[in-house]
């Protein structure tokens, strides 16, 4: 009997260490969260493929890969809800690109450097920094992308780059988002994909697949923060501070103030006497 039970308790402990260590490697891997190897209807022929199965960006010029770099998707998988932290599929653009002549590891908020500069894999820090470029969807699934501020950008934690790390944005190194960040123009086409590099570059070799391309009317359309209000939302935000002004500087305000001050001196007069 003490043979029988000593064999069972051994053999549960092996079986509990087996399970730790799996759960302790799938923590650190990460969970495979883009397993659609799907190939995509339409390809970039001049521009940018984000390939979420593989966690590759690829740059595409005619056609041909131009550059590839290793990045870091939305650890909670795929989507294009506001507040899901997830990364939308789909065809976008780059809207805007923030950064330039900034030194490696400057800290952005807001899309504005802070002034304060992080070292890679700094202990306790996952800023968004070095470089940013804001995305635009161009499907009525991701229109919501740029209000969400998904970007591609540097990040300091490159020890987890290759594996879905990131709250919905692209992550990528300092050195790689530099060196992307001088081949991308405003108006670029960005398709975001499930699948693998390989499927991709296989679609890409495919001519009977449609060319992604914006045209120069959607490129004109796409959103620029730091702009100024527009001329309605001007005139009505200046219409309310015009009355508030108005009410303030009017004789019978002024004379309402004036003779509320000197009724309170009165009164005290009156209580000194």
């Amino acid at each position: 009997m003490r043979k029988i039970f000593t064999s069972r308790v051994s053999l549960c402990l092996v079986l509990g260490a087996c399970a730790l260590l799996t759960s302790c490697s799938l923590f650190r891997k990460g969970p495979k969260l883009y397993a659609e190897d799907i190939p995509p209807k339409a390809v970039v022929r001049d521009g940018v493929a984000v390939t979420l199965s593989d966690q590759k960006l690829t740059l595409f010029k005619e056609g041909k890969k131009v550059k590839d770099y290793s990045i870091s998707s939305s650890k909670f998988g795929i989507g294009n809800v506001n507040g899901s932290c997830r990364t939308p599929l789909g065809i976008h653009a780059i809207s805007q690109k923030n950064g330039a002549g900034q030194p490696s590891g400057m800290v952005f908020k807001g899309c504005k450097p802070t002034g304060e500069v992080v070292d890679v894999d700094a202990a306790g820090r996952d800023p968004v920094v070095t470089r940013v470029i804001q995305l635009a969807g161009l499907e009525n699934d991701n229109r919501s992308t740029h209000r969400r501020r998904i970007y591609i950008h540097g990040t300091p934690e490159e020890r987890y780059i290759g594996q879905p790390a990131s709250y919905g944005c692209i992550r990528m190194k300092s050195d790689d988002i530099v060196d992307l960040f001088g081949r991308v123009h405003r108006g670029m086409p960005v398709a975001i994909e499930s699948c693998t590099q390989a499927t991709y570059l296989a679609a890409e070799q495919d001519f009977s697949k449609g060319s992604i391309q914006v045209p120069r009317e959607a490129v004109a359309k796409l959103p620029v923060d730091g702009l100024k209000p527009t001329h309605r939302y001007r005139a009505r935000k200046m219409s309310r501070w015009s009355r508030r002004g108005m009410a303030s500087s009017s004789p019978r305000f002024k004379k309402r103030k004036v003779s509320g001050k000197n009724t309170r001196r009165l009164a005290l007069r009156k209580r000194s006497q």
